[in-house]
Parts: structure tokens; sequence; C-alpha cells
């Protein structure tokens, strides 16, 4: 299946489609239900602007499978416009497809879902600015878009950490541009502040974001067999992706080698983000998955030197489908 998607072909395209609407079938035809508490963790404006998905499933898993295929694209053009695989092919936006996909917690739309867009919009501010004296602009736009991400998913503040300590990683970080990540954040947050307390919302929103931005883990082994297998599949696509890291950097130019130091930043802010946040559900890792993809990417890659990837691949994703549809027939 993964030389279906070795290629730089547009009509690949309409494989990704049909791909990723596989993954997500049972949630789409109404087969899966979202669980109690997936958007607890919500911010303000996720609410305000998005909230009333939730009583729309059938809506709101269109809505989702729509996204994850936009965000999809972002990830492939991404790793496409930096060069940071040999070939260009469609592998990390199947790869997404795939972990974007891979649990029923992941198939409606989510805060965790939404900000991923603003976080891949942010990597590519962020990536933008090796080799360029005094990116400003770039340095300006990622602290907006990890800022923005914060208003729909209070517990995406670890990436505001992770894209201000990034930059060091990439080349020098000078004091002016440090000011400038600092003004752009003030700047969505005075914008934002205004806007609600003329219209006397300011309470509201400081309170939910407040309490939704940080809570300690209280981890639980789960007792029905369908959730032990979403934890075994999130979990075991992570460790994987986490430690293929001699894949990832073997034979790589400096330049993406940085970018791979930056991903792994970035996962574990996603990580950071899934355990110390309100609610038990599994959505928050989803955050995780836009650097697991491009890693999973990288093994796809290898899949020509070594079968047992493909082997790999196949086997994840009937895992994905038994689960997604074994609320259906069993």
């Amino acid at each position: 299946m993964l030389a279906l998607f070795r290629n730089n072909s547009f009509f690949t395209i309409f494989l990704l489609a049909a791909y990723i609407v596989v993954l997500r079938l049972s949630a789409l035809l109404g087969w899966v239900s979202p669980l109690e508490g997936d958007n607890v963790s919500g911010g303000w404006f996720y609410y305000w602007l998005l909230g009333h998905f939730d009583a729309m499933p059938r809506i709101s898993a269109q809505v989702a499978a729509a996204l994850v295929f936009v965000q999809a694209l972002l990830v492939n053009r991404l790793v496409g416009k930096y060069r940071m695989m040999e070939e260009r092919t469609w592998l990390p936006a199947l790869s997404y497809g795939l972990a974007a996909s891979c649990i029923p917690d992941f198939l409606f739309l989510s805060p965790a879902l939404v900000v991923t867009t603003f976080i891949l919009l942010g990597l590519q501010q962020l990536f933008s600015v090796y080799r360029r004296p005094l990116a400003f602009s770039a340095v300006f736009d990622a602290a907006v878009w990890f800022t923005v991400a914060t208003l729909f998913y209070p517990p995406a503040v670890w990436f505001l950490l992770a894209g201000f300590l990034s930059f060091f990683i990439l080349r020098s970080f000078s004091l002016r541009e440090q000011i400038v990540y600092a003004v752009g954040i003030l700047a969505i947050l005075i914008i934002v502040h205004t806007g609600l307390f003329w219209y006397d919302l300011l309470d509201d929103f400081w309170a939910i974001q407040l309490a939704r931005s940080f809570s300690w883990p209280h981890p639980s082994i789960p007792q029905e067999p369908r959730l032990r297998l979403s934890v075994g599949i999130v979990g075991g696509l992570l460790l994987v992706a986490a430690l293929g890291f001699n894949v990832y950097y073997h034979r790589r130019t400096i330049q993406v080698k940085k970018y791979n130091d930056v991903l792994y930043w970035f996962f574990l802010a996603g990580t950071l983000s899934a355990f110390f946040r309100l609610g038990s559900t599994l959505d928050g890792f989803l955050l995780c998955m836009p650097s697991a993809s491009i890693f999973l990417g990288y093994l796809f890659q290898s899949s020509r030197r070594n079968p047992l990837i493909e082997f790999f691949h196949l086997a994840l994703f009937i895992s994905v489908l038994v689960l997604q549809f074994s609320s259906k027939f069993f």
C-alpha cells in the first residue's frame, strides 16, 4: 500500500482523501459516538465558535475528516518545502492521516484537532527562519499562531515555550527577535482582552482559560477492551515514532537535523499538553501527531529497504479498522 503514495503525482491526493475516509468511516456513518468529556479542556473561543458541533455528531465527524485532510496537506507541504526527505512523496500526508485517525477519540471535532492546524502553521513560520537574519515577521507570526492555539485549547500553552526554545535550535535568536516573539503573544492577548472587555465577557474568558490550562494527571487502567486497544495503538505508534531516531538523522543535512530537533521538542510539548490537562480522553495526543507523522514518514520511506516497515503499516492499518468497527459488529 505504501508504494501507492511513494510519488509526487497530484492525482495521489484523491487516494489520500479515500484513505482518510476509510479510516474515519465508522464515525462518518454514525456507528461511533463521541466520548463524554472529549472537549472538557477546550478554550473559551472553541465553545463560542465551534461548540455547537458537539450536539451534531455526524456533522462533527465530517468537519473533522475534512480538517484532517487539510492538515495532512499542510504536513506534506512542510516536509516538501524544507526538503526534509530525499524524495517528494505523499508518505508524510499518509502518515498523518493514519496517525490522526487511529482511535475513536480522534474521529470527531475537538479543541486539540482544531489547534493542530495552528501548530502546523506556526511550524511553517518557525522553519522559515533558518539562515534568515532578523526574521522579525516570521518570529511574530509564529508567536501569533501559538498564542491563538491557546485560545482554543489552553493546554497548548506548552507550545509557546517549545516555539521559543526552537528558535535557539535553528540559529542564534537575537534579543530583538525575542522581544518580537513576546510582542506577538501580547498583541493577540491585548486584542482579545479589549474585545471581551467591551462585551463584558472578560471574567468568563479568564476563568475558563486559567482553569483548563493545567491539571495534574490521574492515570488509570482502562477496563474495556476497546479502550485498552486504543491506548495500545496510540502508545505503540508514539513509541515507534519517538525511538526511530537512527533513521531520522541518518545521512541528513544539518538543516534537516535541526528541524528534527524542533519536531522532538514539539513532540514533547504535545505529550505534556495531553497529560497535564483536564479530562481522561486520549484526544489530547492529537498534538503529538504532526511530529509523529513526519517521523513515521521517514520510516515508511525506508520501506523499500526494509519490508518489515510495510508489514508494520499494514498491521497498524488493520488494527485501526478493527478498533473503529468493533462497536458495530462486536
